[in-house]
């Protein structure tokens, strides 16, 4: 399961209004402030498997304020609670986009990186979500969930010597986090697989050369 986390961003002032001139609905820092306020209304909904309702709000609150990335990744976190693959996708290709616009002035936000990972790991692009979860971890050493993801997006790609690691360096950091021993104890399995694996393809190559020289008229030596 993908651990959410939105990024702190900086927002923006409006453009002040010319004297004489009433405020209008879409006034920029109140649009911002209403969508931070729709965001954090979503999540509770969420958290509360009120799913349709969450989604609802995060609607609103991306219209509002269609940079505030979190919001997107919330989305699309609740669009696929509700069955629309679709416009999931959707809504986390746009968070990327934003966060990377974010990313683009704010490099050391470490928070920012881990949440692009996330919004990468929710499009299945584990190879970008590694990236953005070394970046993050980089930043920021002591955090034992973005280790923990780190090592779960190593996984998904069978790289689990790399999983192992990362799932350690979690548990060192939080060594009551069950998911980390869980997901450290099948990087294992898989390393012990993938030895299997090897040693099970060297054994036939071996075979198919002693068949291939005894085809020739040739012995194989022993050291073969």
């Amino acid at each position: 399961m993908i651990l959410a986390i939105g990024c702190k961003r900086g927002g923006q002032q409006s453009s002040n209004n010319s004297a004489g001139t009433p405020e209008v609905s879409n006034n920029l820092a109140g649009d911002r402030t209403r969508a931070r306020s729709l965001l954090d209304n979503g999540k509770e909904l969420y958290r509360n498997d009120q799913d349709a309702e969450a989604v609802l709000a995060l609607m609103e609150a991306v219209r509002l304020d269609p940079d505030l990335a979190e919001a997107h990744f919330r989305l699309a976190l609740g669009y696929e609670s509700v069955g629309k693959q679709e416009e999931a996708e959707r809504e986390y290709k746009k968070a990327v986009e934003t966060y990377k616009k974010y990313l683009a002035d704010h490099p050391d936000d470490a928070e920012a990186h881990y949440a692009l990972g996330q919004t990468y790991a929710g499009l299945g692009q584990y190879s970008e979500a590694i990236r953005e979860y070394r970046e993050a971890t980089k930043r920021k050493e002591d955090d034992a969930d973005m280790f923990y993801d780190l090592g779960v997006a190593y996984t998904k790609l069978a790289q689990y010597d790399a999983a192992a690691a990362a799932f350690s360096k979690s548990l060192e950091l939080d060594p009551d986090n069950y998911r980390a021993q869980d997901g450290l104890d099948d990087a294992k399995e898989g390393i012990k697989r993938i030895r299997v694996g090897r040693k099970h393809n060297e054994d036939l190559l071996k075979k198919q050369k002693e068949e291939e020289l005894k085809k020739a008229g040739a012995s194989p030596s022993p050291e073969d």
